[in-house]
């Protein structure tokens, strides 16, 4: 609203239309239309603009150079995302819109560390060991996905 001129615009009216309204002409014809900005849908400034997003572990886990959708690479950049909301969430903390995108993030990044339990086990281990994500997968509770060299 910065920058908006407060007063309504009024669009014009024809004589018959201010008659009919008013019952005679009125000095100030006005119309149901007021000037308001639209409100476009921000993600967020910060992270389109990559100012407060730290990317420096994302490249290691592209499989080729122009790699933009490989699962590791994604579960990557999520979490480089949650790691740049916790720490937004730890100064505002009553940032309910913030809370609600980072439930949307984790969850979207658990489908992808699943997928890639069940495909691709090896990515799946070294993905948990270097970013220190707890172990997504439902049916380990005795944490068997985390630690492989401990039963050998």
């Amino acid at each position: 609203w910065k920058g908006v001129d407060p007063t309504p615009t009024y669009a014009p009216m024809n004589a018959a239309a201010q008659h009919s309204i008013f019952g005679g002409a009125s000095p100030r014809p006005f119309s149901a239309a007021v000037s308001c900005p639209a409100r476009a849908r921000v993600i967020s400034a910060s992270y389109q603009n990559k100012e407060n997003i730290d990317l420096s572990r994302v490249p290691q886990y592209k499989q080729h150079e122009s790699d933009s959708g490989s699962t590791p690479f994604q579960v990557a950049i999520l979490t480089a995302r949650v790691e740049q909301i916790s720490k937004h969430l730890a100064t505002n903390r009553k940032d309910h819109a913030a809370k609600r995108g980072l439930v949307a993030i984790l969850s979207q990044r658990k489908s992808l560390l699943q997928y890639l339990h069940r495909e691709d086990r090896s990515h799946y281990d070294r993905l948990i060991r270097e970013f220190g994500i707890r172990p997504v997968v439902v049916n380990d509770t005795r944490g068997a996905s985390r630690d492989k060299n401990s039963m050998l």
